[in-house]
C-alpha cells in the first residue's frame, strides 16, 4: 500500500513539474486569465483620452416566445465617457475570430448598442486600438435612384401640362 502511495505521489509530481517547465506544444499560445486583457484594455481606454465610468457591467435581458421565457446576460466591460457620449466598451478576447464578419458584430455587438443607444468602443488590447461600431440603417443608391426618377417623370409631366395648358388658352 505504502508502494503504491509513493507511485502515485511521483506520478503527480512529473506531471505537475512537466506541465509547469516544459514548453507549450502550441508554442506562443500561452494562457492568459480574462481579468489581465481587461486591465490592459483600460488603460488603452484611458491612452485615448477616454474616462473608465463603470466596470463589468452585467444585464438581464428576458425575451418571451409564446409561453417559454429565455433570459440572456449581456456584460459589458467598460462604461467609459468621451466628449460628452457614454460608450459601452468591450474588450477583445483571445477567442474572438480574427476576421471579424457582420453576423459576428451584430450578434456580439448590436445588442449593446440598442441597449445604450450610442457607438460601442470595440478595443484590442493586444495591439493597442479602438475602433467605435456603429449601426446604421442605409438604402442603396438604386432605391433612391428610382425615387428621384419616378418624382422626376411626374415634374416633366406637369410642366409639359401646363405649358400645353398654357399655349391652348
Amino acid at each position: 500500500m505504502a508502494v503504491l502511495a509513493v507511485l502515485t505521489f511521483l506520478t503527480v509530481a512529473y506531471l505537475y513539474l512537466r506541465a509547469k517547465y516544459r514548453a507549450s506544444p502550441l508554442g506562443e499560445f500561452y494562457a492568459e486569465s480574462r481579468r489581465e486583457r481587461v486591465i490592459r484594455g483600460g488603460e488603452v481606454l484611458q491612452r485615448h483620452g477616454y474616462r473608465v465610468i463603470d466596470e463589468r457591467v452585467g444585464h438581464e435581458v428576458q425575451s418571451y416566445v409564446g409561453a417559454r421565457r429565455f433570459t440572456t446576460y449581456l456584460i459589458v466591460d467598460f462604461l467609459v465617457e468621451k466628449d460628452g457620449v457614454v460608450h459601452p466598451a468591450k474588450v477583445r478576447s483571445a477567442r474572438d475570430p480574427q476576421r471579424i464578419s457582420g453576423a459576428w458584430v451584430r450578434r456580439q455587438l448590436w445588442p449593446l448598442y440598442a441597449l445604450y443607444g450610442a457607438p460601442v468602443a470595440y478595443v484590442d488590447a493586444d495591439a493597442g486600438t479602438i475602433d467605435l461600431v456603429d449601426f446604421e440603417l442605409d438604402y442603396p443608391g438604386r432605391h433612391y435612384m428610382r425615387r428621384w426618377r419616378g418624382r422626376f417623370v411626374w415634374l416633366v409631366v406637369g410642366v409639359v401640362t401646363g405649358w400645353l395648358l398654357a399655349r391652348a388658352g
